[in-house]
Order: C-alpha cells, then sequence, then structure tokens
C-alpha cells in the first residue's frame, strides 16, 4: 500500500514498514496484528487517522500530516522491564527530531512519553503488552505539519522546530534508525545510557511534578529523580520518595 505521504520510507532491515490509509487508527491496527501473531519488527503507520488512542478514556487528536507508528516487538526479557522500553522509544524519537530541527531548538522530554519542542507538546507514545508476555506494541504519535485545533499546549515539529521540510516519512526513517541503535544498547548496558540521554532534556530535582496514573490517582510533589531503572521518584505530603515504576504508569 502507498504511504500517505508519497513515499516509500528506507528502514533498517529489522524493520517492515506496513503503511495503512483507510482512516483507522494505527496504535488499535498495531495491536490487533500482534494479537493475530505479526513479525516483529512490523512498523504500522500513517500520516493521518480518524481517532488516535491515548490513555484510557483519553484521545490523541490527530491532525492530518502526522506521524501515527505502532512497532510490534516480541519481548526477550522480564515482564518487569516492559516499561523501560517507552523510554527507549521516548529517546529515540527525541533524537530523530532533533536531528530535524533547526539548532538549538528547545526540546524537552515530559516522563515517561512526551516530547515537547519550545515548550509544548508534539508527540506522545504509549505501551500495549499481552499478559502472557508474547508480544509488546510501542506507539507514537507525533504533530508533525499541523498542530491539533483548540489545545493550548500542543504544537507541531514543522513550526516549533522552525523546518517545514520535515515529513513523516522521514521521521519514521529517523525513528526507526535511532530506535535499532538505542533497543540494542539497553540490550546490552542496560538503563543507564538511555537515562543519560533523558536526564539531559528532562526536569531538575525539585521541580513540581504531577502524575496521573490509570487508576485516577493522581501523585504531585517535587521531582526527587529518576531511579536507575526509570521510575519517577517525587516527594509528596504522605510519602517522602513516592516510587512510580514504568510498569505501573502504562498499567503493565
Amino acid at each position: 500500500m502507498t504511504p500517505t505521504d508519497g513515499n516509500h520510507p528506507e528502514l533498517p532491515l529489522a524493520f517492515k514498514a506496513v503503511a495503512i490509509d483507510n482512516g483507522d487508527c494505527v496504535r488499535s491496527s498495531a495491536v490487533q496484528r500482534a494479537r493475530d501473531g505479526a513479525e516483529e519488527g512490523t512498523m504500522v503507520w500513517s500520516s493521518r487517522q480518524s481517532m488516535g488512542l491515548a490513555r484510557p478514556g483519553k484521545a490523541w487528536h490527530s491532525p492530518d500530516t502526522g506521524l501515527y507508528l505502532g512497532l510490534i516487538l516480541e519481548p526477550e526479557f522480564a515482564s518487569a522491564d516492559t516499561g523501560q522500553i517507552a523510554l527507549v522509544g521516548l529517546v529515540s524519537m527525541g533524537l530523530a527530531i532533533a536531528e530535524q530541527v533547526v539548532p538549538m531548538t528547545d526540546l524537552a522530554y515530559r516522563w515517561p512519553n512526551d516530547i515537547l519542542l519550545s515548550g509544548v507538546k508534539v508527540a506522545g507514545l504509549w505501551l500495549d503488552a499481552d499478559e502472557n508476555n508474547d508480544w509488546l506494541v510501542l506507539s507514537v504519535s507525533v504533530n508533525v505539519g499541523q498542530a491539533p485545533e483548540g489545545i493550548i499546549d500542543a504544537g507541531c515539529v514543522q513550526v516549533e522546530g522552525g523546518n517545514p521540510e520535515i515529513t513523516p516519512g522521514s521521521l519514521l526513517e529517523d525513528f526507526a534508525r535511532q530506535f535499532l541503535h538505542w533497543i540494542n544498547r539497553w540490550a546490552e548496558e542496560g538503563m543507564e545510557p538511555v537515562l543519560a540521554q533523558l536526564r539531559n532534556r528532562h526536569p531538575q530535582a525539585g521541580t513540581g511534578m504531577m502524575v496521573r496514573l490509570d487508576t485516577d490517582e493522581t501523585i504531585a510533589g517535587p521531582l526527587i529523580g529518576l531511579d536507575e531503572n526509570g521510575a519517577l521518584q517525587v516527594e509528596t505530603s504522605t510519602k517522602p520518595i513516592r516510587t512510580i515504576t514504568l510498569n505501573e504508569f502504562f498499567s503493565l
């Protein structure tokens, strides 16, 4: 099927691009393909979708000329480490965006699944996993050419990054290359290299944080930092250290 922006992305051999242009939710399509036994490395993507899924009960507003992708993986690691793939994906997409925006653009990460350019959100990320740890889907949505209407703190990569030549296809190529590099480093070296990248563009200790979990619990307080597993640690009114693991955040 012809990709939606008219380009055939050139991906590393570890990935197989599957472009969809029927308006379906890319995340749902990738999850269904994973359940049906699609091979690891299948990269479902589109530059438009009629509805994007974010966290339970919330939608990702999906303007055209975006990059919406779902990458199917087959975990060969303990289920307790599944959430760490989110930070691998976050850093990979952040570096892919950084390669294409103009120099000195302010790019920041917001634990564990948001990317901001010039202070506004341009990308979000989610994980879906099989209860038996047979498959994992990493989904990423990026506002590339348009910002969603009516959302004050949202923008798009072309505008905030100062480069109107960025396309969904070019970002997909750079993300695939970065992800292959960082998933291999994670497998060989653990979280430290990933966390080093993340901390360079993450709020500093003492910054006020607020995290909402799928259980409707809201955790707020000054940031302590990220632990060696990528969990967020904040000081709350009831606990001197409240640790939020990646698996807890993504309900894995």
